[in-house]
């Protein structure tokens, strides 16, 4: 769906769904705004955009894991969800992605957690019977960054890294958070030419209603340029998979400072 065709004021009805396969968040009306219509000279255009909706996890709280068990992903064309993000158990970290419409809630892709340090996600797109899925890891640049990668057996190498400041001014006002993902092509360490494929935009205007700027892992607008004059640059379910990586990871680093706190707290002194 070229993004030039939407308007910055079409409604998008985010409302809770009739379907009893899941609860959803409670969602409201908001509007559509891509970087289309916010920047338009920039190279980045996108040609495909989705809702993410999840109500992550806000600073005031206690460090456990999010109630939500599933996320909606939501088309802005049709308003209705394309996939749906589903955990088994609150305590559980793993998750499949589904289609919205398939009753039978078959996985096409998948998000394995392991316990303990030093252990990535491992992702998996296909369905279980593919013996041909896409499997690869997500894994920290450094500990002094937030910047993960991946490198897909069919795509390539990638990058989700958070933008500054200035950075987020370029694509719009008052964004408070914009994480981008870019394919690496190069040699590492070398020469490298980067080119943005996705954005999550995080503002008052796109992220999930109910949430603040404060929040970890909350949802947002998901918009992405899959191809370029060279064909196919990555597939959809890839993007949408390791954003829902991200938003995690974010969750679990507040959830590792509320538990230092309660930590620091309970061994004071008087």
């Amino acid at each position: 769906m070229p993004a030039a065709s939407i308007s910055s004021m079409d409604p998008i009805p985010l409302q809770r769904m009739e379907s009893s396969r899941y609860t959803p968040s409670e969602y409201t009306t908001t509007t559509v705004s891509t970087t289309a219509t916010l920047l338009p000279s920039s190279s980045f255009n996108p040609t495909s955009t989705l809702q993410i909706q999840s109500n992550g996890k806000g600073p005031i709280s206690l460090p456990l894991p999010p109630k939500e068990l599933t996320i909606p992903i939501f088309s802005l064309m049709t308003s209705r969800p394309v996939y749906l993000s589903i955990r088994p158990v609150r305590r559980s970290g793993s998750c499949r992605l589904v289609d919205a419409e398939d009753e039978t809630e078959t996985s096409i892709a998948s998000t394995t957690y392991f316990f303990g340090p030093g252990r990535n996600p491992q992702i998996r797109i296909g369905r279980d019977d593919d013996v041909d899925a896409d499997v690869f890891e997500m894994s920290g640049k450094s500990l002094l960054t937030r910047t993960v990668y991946f490198v897909s057996r069919k795509w390539g190498r990638f990058e989700w890294r958070y933008c500054q400041k200035k950075e987020r001014g370029q694509v719009g006002e008052n964004i408070n958070s914009l994480l981008v993902l870019e394919k690496v092509v190069g040699a590492p360490g070398r020469r490298e030419e980067r080119i943005r494929v996705a954005q999550m935009i995080r503002s008052e205007e796109m992220r999930t209603p109910g949430t603040k700027a404060s929040y970890a892992g909350n949802g947002g607008r998901l918009e992405m340029c899959l191809t370029n004059e060279d064909g196919n640059i990555i597939e959809e379910i890839t993007v949408v998979v390791t954003c829902l990586v991200m938003m995690k990871k974010e969750i679990d680093r507040l959830r590792s400072v509320q538990a230092m706190m309660i930590s620091g707290a309970a061994g004071g002194g008087p």
